[in-house]
Formats: C-alpha cells, sequence, structure tokens
C-alpha cells in the first residue's frame, strides 16, 4: 500500500490503475458531447470530492505515468483541448429570470436541503408534501439546521426567522402555480416520479418550468408524462443540497427555447450559490455515470482478494480522495449503488456497468451500508 499521499498530489500508479476506467469514461463522455472536460473536471471536483479532475489528472500525468493504463487514443490533453465545441454553460441571457418563488415537492433529506438553499439566497419556497405531517416534519429539520447554524455563529437570530420564514407549505399542486419553476425531490423511482410529474402537469399552467431533481434517470424517460409543451429539465443537487455547491443543468435538445431554459436555469443556480454545469441528458449525466462505475471497479478489486481496508487506503493514500470507494458506497447505500449500475446499464452496454457480484451478496443479506449498520464496514460500534 501506498504512503499518505498529500490532497492534490499526483495519484501513484496504483491509485491510477483503479481509476483508469473512470479517465476513460471521463474522455468518453467528452467525445459524446455529454459535457465539456471543464465542466467534468468542475463536476468531479465538486460533486464527488476528487482533488482534482480527470482531465486535470490526465494534463499533470506524462505518459511514463498512464503506460498500461486502458486509455482512448489522445486522452493525455489539456482540460480545455477535447470537445471545446461543448458549450460549458450558457452565453444566452434569460429571457426570463428565475428571481421570485420556487415550489419543491417532497419532503424529504434532498428536499428539504434544497428547501434551506433556496430560502437561504431570499427566494420564497412553496412545499408540497403528500401530508401535512410530512411537511411538518420538514419544517422543523429546517429550524433544527439553522439553530445549528445559529449556535456556531453563522446566523444571526433575526437572520433565521427571516430564512424559516420563506417556507409555506401546501397538500395542493394548483398553490404552486406562481413559481417560477417546481422542482420534484421524491423517491429515486421512476414510477413514483412520472406519477408526481402527471400530477404537477395537470395542476400547473404550461408555462411553469418542471425540474426533476433524478440521480440516474434522463429528463426523457419523464417527458411521456408530460402532456403539453412544457419547460421541462433536470437540476441535480448532490446531497446535503444547503452545502454541496455542484448542480448538474441538463436541458434536452427538443425542449422548446433549450437554450433560453439553459440559460434561465444556469443563472438561477449560481443566484442561489451553487456551481452549476452544463451537460447532455444521459442517464447519470456526469457525476454518477463516472463515480459509479468506478465504485464497481472497487468491489472487483475487493474481489480479487485485496481487502476492504486496502482498497479504500489505495485511494485515500494514493489519489488524495476524501473517503475511500467502499466506504462511499456504504454511505450512498448498496441498494442505491446496484440501482443506479442497473439504470445505466439498461440504456448502455458496459460490462463496467454490470454490479460485481459482492454488491448483490450483501444487499440480499441485509447489508445495505450506514443505514443498517453494516456494509462493506461495520458501523454497529460507531
Amino acid at each position: 500500500m501506498p504512503d499518505t499521499a498529500q490532497r492534490g498530489a499526483p495519484p501513484d500508479q496504483d491509485a491510477l490503475r483503479v481509476m483508469s476506467g473512470l479517465l476513460s469514461d471521463a474522455t468518453l463522455l467528452a467525445a459524446r458531447g455529454t459535457a465539456a472536460p471543464q465542466d467534468i473536471d468542475t463536476a468531479m471536483r465538486l460533486g464527488a470530492g476528487h482533488p482534482v479532475g480527470p482531465f486535470e489528472l490526465l494534463a499533470t500525468n506524462g505518459p511514463e505515468d498512464l503506460s498500461g493504463l486502458a486509455l482512448p487514443a489522445g486522452s493525455a490533453r489539456s482540460p480545455g483541448s477535447a470537445g471545446d465545441e461543448i458549450p460549458t454553460g450558457s452565453d444566452i441571457s434569460p429571457t426570463v429570470a428565475w428571481t421570485g418563488p420556487v415550489g419543491v415537492v417532497g419532503t424529504g433529506h434532498m428536499a428539504g436541503g434544497i428547501v434551506e438553499a433556496v430560502a437561504r439566497s431570499g427566494r420564497a419556497v412553496r412545499v408540497l408534501a403528500r401530508t401535512d405531517e410530512a411537511g411538518q416534519r420538514l419544517r422543523a429539520r429546517l429550524a433544527s439546521s439553522l439553530g445549528r447554524a445559529v449556535s456556531r455563529g453563522r446566523l444571526d437570530e433575526a437572520t433565521r426567522d427571516t430564512i424559516a420564514g420563506r417556507l409555506s407549505l401546501t397538500l395542493d399542486p394548483s398553490d404552486l402555480a406562481v413559481t417560477d419553476v417546481v422542482i420534484e425531490a421524491v423517491a429515486e423511482d421512476l414510477d413514483v416520479k412520472a406519477a408526481v410529474v402527471s400530477r404537477l402537469d395537470a395542476a400547473l399552467p404550461v408555462s411553469v418550468p418542471l425540474a426533476t431533481n433524478t440521480s440516474s434517470f434522463r429528463v426523457s424517460d419523464l417527458q411521456p408524462f408530460i402532456a403539453g409543451p412544457r419547460p421541462v429539465l433536470a437540476l441535480h443537487f448532490f446531497n446535503p443540497a444547503q452545502v454541496m455547491k455542484l448542480v448538474e443543468v441538463v436541458v434536452p435538445d427538443d425542449v422548446e427555447d433549450a437554450e433560453g431554459l439553459q440559460a434561465a436555469a444556469t443563472a438561477w443556480a449560481r443566484g442561489i450559490g451553487k456551481t452549476p454545469i452544463r451537460c447532455a441528458d444521459s442517464r447519470g449525466f456526469v457525476v454518477n455515470r463516472l463515480l459509479i462505475p468506478f465504485l464497481n471497479d472497487a468491489v472487483r478489486l475487493h474481489e480479487s482478494g485485496v481487502p476492504v481496508e486496502e482498497v479504500d487506503a489505495l485511494l485515500v493514500q494514493g489519489a488524495g480522495h476524501p473517503m475511500g470507494p467502499l466506504a462511499l458506497i456504504d454511505l450512498i447505500g448498496l441498494d442505491v449503488t446496484v440501482a443506479a449500475l442497473e439504470s445505466m446499464a439498461a440504456v448502455e452496454d458496459d460490462p463496467r456497468l454490470s454490479p460485481a457480484r459482492t454488491l448483490h451478496e450483501l444487499v440480499a443479506a441485509g447489508r445495505l451500508g450506514r443505514k443498517t449498520g453494516a456494509g462493506f464496514h461495520s458501523y454497529q460500534e460507531k
């Protein structure tokens, strides 16, 4: 195992070999036009916590460092040299600026994080909850989070009260009609999301954009459940949404005034303090499409005989990652990881997207990660 490396130092050869699939995938995404190399690098730094992005990594390692890795020809280039024609954002001024109230559908942790991020930016948030009890639980979590900020000296009490006052709750989707955009943040289940989107489409004026916070489906997977020419997009936040800076902004090409919608969404994300990147409408977008197969590679390395602790140390100490890949799977959830891989495998023929055998075995045994107290690691005593 490698000696401890400083965060940001070039990865050693063992770590590079584990990351070869990720580096190859990054080059593939840029070549396909999924995202610009600069945005791919930003996504992996802010969304996955990697000290450097894949194109930055390729640019700072010489041919001798990359020899023996299964990388496409021409991969080792500067961050801006592959796919320069791919837009990194939108230079078009939005025809309609999103500066008013925002609708959020859902009351779970992701929805709550989005609510807090929006409310902190000065915008009103109207939350559509399934039940009054669920809505009140979300309100209590927001109050608790803001209360911690006060106790740490990051907010004063007057500001806390002002932010909390921007939240309103409803059980009626038509109450979201006067909002700039409605973001669904319900369970990562296509049937659940489709039902929510269909209900919103029937209740809201066709001018109100609908955004999904999906992490593993495409916007186009939800478009069949929208009857009219409504603006639809993905605004993919990362958990915890009130803290994480990255937002993947995804507008399908066939949406009416796609560039204007992209510009409005990009400007809005910046306005709430986030860093938006533009990417195409493909499953996994950028971060999950690169990160989840990489985690699967790490599981297969473990299956080859490398102990769990050594696999994690290899990437933490050898590449400066904030968390080992198997520990990260435990944090995400093994069942969630399997579902994400299967979702991507359904539309892309790549053996790296087939969940490793050990993932299936641990899920079958009820070892889903931190949420059950055990996954690759045990958390019972922790």
